[in-house]
């Protein structure tokens, strides 16, 4: 099962994230939400750009509903005046 970390926890422990990300992607939440993806670079991508490694065949099942994705309701989007 895929492991969840507050970002505080993630900054103050990142040694053990990196060595879990070793074996399966790791989920950063910042307030309850998820963030960010820390997963293990495969060592066969050595001749590949970090681009194309990310690009990979994540496995995301599992994983909370698809709604975190969408953009926060609450937040007015502002055309800024320059």
């Amino acid at each position: 099962m895929t492991k969840t970390w507050k970002l505080e926890d993630a900054k103050t422990q990142f040694s053990q994230l990196i060595r879990e990300a070793e074996h399966e992607p790791q989920i950063i939440l910042r307030h309850g939400k998820p963030v960010a993806v820390v997963s293990s670079f495969p060592a066969d991508t050595v001749r590949m750009s970090a681009l194309e490694a990310l690009r990979g065949d994540f496995d995301f099942t599992g994983l909370p509903d698809d709604e975190w994705l969408e953009r926060d309701r609450r937040t007015e989007i502002r055309d800024l005046e320059w």
